[in-house]
């Protein structure tokens, strides 16, 4: 429950701490007495965003904290502390921070702990009423049954998403599929091609060698008989002078190395006359061969040509198409994988949503039981409040059903929706039996009402007030309230004031909440009648 609140340097508040108390607190105090600015600090200190200049003129920051005890909310771990501090500092350029006992945290951080430690409803919170989403809301609270409802929003979104991804795979089914049949064809003409890496570079070597074959075997034996066979031959002229130059009687190294160049020379000629005989021996003219590497040569050429790639390139190319071909198959085997993923998360939904329905229909019973009894507690004798969970036509984000709070205000009325039958001071009261009916339920530790009670007055506001009273018993209840009916019901009471430019709050004694009473009861003059009424109402409501 909310323990502590204090205030300082924000709005007109210089420094204020206000302590309360578990049980059903109301607070009171005139119009503009500041009120709201103790909500408004609660609200920041929550995780609101700040709107606006809040800290107090001349001071550079406003400090916000709020203290809790957390020792009876469900689940704790037991080894966590007993008490937590949410603090919030305002500084005068609208920069904010966040701590939660201390640490540093985001606003989304702040939030989320908050929503488990109060719930706050301001004024003419009767209005969210009529949106479809506060009602779902709070169904699932009632029923408890968020896990179910979170479980149905998982399912949908994993179930759209595999939706969306088949829905483009088949989209682009027709487009896959023509490509793959052209990747076929093209595939197919180069498996029965089968171009090797090199081998056009090899077939053109092999085609020039081919085509000038006679004309090379005209050169090699002119070159042979040049070298070693006819008469007047290198090799001949080289072994005479080799000869000659051997019968001097001259040892010089000059004459001698002259000796061994043409000894060298002379070898080297028959050398190259023995390779060209190699050569010739297995050049063969062969026109079957010359026409066969043409024709090969020819068919890779235009290959290369069809595919738009270098012939050296062709071998590649033909890997990357039988890859994009098998990545477009595997495609087809994704896709049929899919559907069946998809059909299986559809049935996943169906069945998440159709444990969802039941548990609404379930808790929508109980809700228009205990709300048609707080409405007719509340004067609405003829009342029948009705939980309409029309079906959908598939299961969406929220479930297969819409849900619509519904009210019949004479007897044998056919219920409708609650912004087409409630007048605004019956759809006050029907937003207050809601809200005290799943606040009982709910496992929030503390409920802040905002004049929840507004056009309600009379023998309804005293009821209003002893519902509160109520349900103060296991939850702690803060009323702001200008009914003195309600306010003679609380445990304690608050009183909210403004002398000058500073607002005070004030614990009030049991005397001061009889005066308190008779300001309430009998404005600006208040008589000794007045009083003995307040002191009446207090009595009754003690």
């Amino acid at each position: 429950m909310l323990c502590h609140l204090e205030i300082q340097d924000f709005a007109i508040v210089d420094a204020l701490t206000v302590t309360f108390e578990a049980g059903f607190t109301t607070i009171t105090g005139e119009t503009g007495a500041g009120k709201s600015i103790m909500l408004d600090a609660l609200g920041l200190v929550l995780g609101d965003r700040a709107q606006g200049r809040l800290v107090r003129e001349g001071r550079p920051s406003a400090q916000l904290a709020a203290e809790f005890s957390v020792a009876a909310i469900p689940n704790r771990d037991p080894d966590a502390p007993e008490r937590c501090l949410l603090r919030r500092t305002l500084t005068e350029d609208g920069r904010s921070r966040a701590y939660i006992n201390g640490r540093a945290v985001t606003l989304g951080e702040l939030r989320a702990l908050a929503e488990l430690l109060i719930d706050i409803h301001a004024q003419h919170a009767h209005q969210s009423l009529l949106r479809p989403a506060i009602q779902r809301e709070q169904l699932d609270s009632f029923g408890q049954h968020e896990a179910l409802a979170e479980a149905v929003a998982q399912a949908f979104e994993a179930c759209q998403e595999a939706t969306r991804e088949l829905e483009r795979l088949r989209s682009a089914q027709a487009e896959r599929q023509d490509r793959q049949a052209l990747l076929r064809y093209q595939l197919e003409e180069l498996d029965t091609l089968n171009p090797q890496v090199g081998e056009g570079l090899a077939l053109e070597q092999t085609q020039r060698r081919l085509a000038h074959a006679e004309e090379t075997l005209l050169t090699l034996r002119q070159s042979q008989g040049a070298l070693v066979e006819e008469d007047g031959a290198v090799a001949d002229q080289l072994r005479r002078l080799e000869h000659q130059l051997s019968q001097l009687r001259d040892e010089a190294p000059a004459l001698t190395s002259a000796r061994n160049l043409l000894m060298e020379a002379r070898v080297n000629v028959e050398e190259a006359a023995d390779a060209l005989r190699r050569y010739e021996d297995g050049l063969d003219p062969d026109p079957e061969a010359l026409a066969e590497a043409e024709n090969r040569l020819s068919a890779l050429h235009d290959a290369a040509r069809k595919h738009r790639v270098e012939l050296d390139a062709l071998p590649a190319h033909w890997e990357a198409l039988a890859e994009e071909l098998a990545s477009l198959d595997a495609d087809d085997g994704a896709l049929e994988q899919l559907s069946a993923a998809q059909a299986a998360l559809a049935k996943a939904l169906l069945d998440a949503a159709t444990r969802l329905s039941k548990a609404r229909s379930t808790a929508a019973k109980a809700l228009e039981t205990a709300v048609t009894g707080e409405l007719q507690r509340l004067g609405m004798k003829a009342a029948r409040f009705v939980v309409a969970l029309p079906p959908l036509e598939a299961p969406g984000r929220h479930g297969q059903e819409g849900i619509e709070f519904q009210i019949a205000t004479r007897k044998g009325a056919t219920p409708g929706g609650l912004g087409q039958i409630a007048s605004g001071g019956e759809l006050s009261r029907i937003s207050l039996a809601i809200l005290v009916v799943t606040a009982a339920s709910a496992q929030t530790p503390s409920l802040v009402l905002d004049e929840a009670d507004v056009g309600i007055g009379g023998g309804t506001a005293e009821i209003v007030g002893q519902l509160l009273k109520t349900l103060g018993a296991h939850t702690q209840v803060l009323a702001v309230t200008h009914q003195p009916q309600v306010a003679a019901q609380g445990t304690h009471h608050l009183r909210v004031r403004q002398a000058s430019t500073e607002a005070t709050i004030d614990v009030l004694s049991e005397d001061e909440r009889i005066e308190e009473l008779a300001r309430m009861l009998g404005g600006v003059k208040i008589t000794a009648q007045t009083r003995a009424h307040a002191a009446e109402m207090r009595a009754q409501g003690s």
